[in-house]
């Protein structure tokens, strides 16, 4: 997308110097990218210790993948041995 606008020449140099862009297009598009990489992360970190765990189903289902493993083996389904 081609749009105009207007940036600060000095910071726009130093993030190219910085960057190792070899266009101002495209040290502008890398700034964009972190930045937009960043926010996303921190939403994501928002989220840490809000997700509710139910431990006895997790053990629940834990127990009934290890039966259906045990089934498996009976029946001979188990190729990897």
């Amino acid at each position: 997308m081609r749009t105009t606008i207007t940036l600060d020449e000095k910071l726009v140099s130093e993030l190219v110097k910085i960057t190792g862009a070899k266009t101002k297009t495209e040290a502008v598009t890398s700034a964009v990218r972190e930045q937009i990489r960043m926010i996303k992360l921190k939403k994501l970190s928002d989220l840490l210790g809000t997700v509710d765990i139910d431990e006895k189903e997790i053990e629940k289902a834990d127990s009934l993948d290890l039966n259906r493993a045990k089934w498996l083996d009976n029946m001979g389904g188990n190729s990897a041995k």
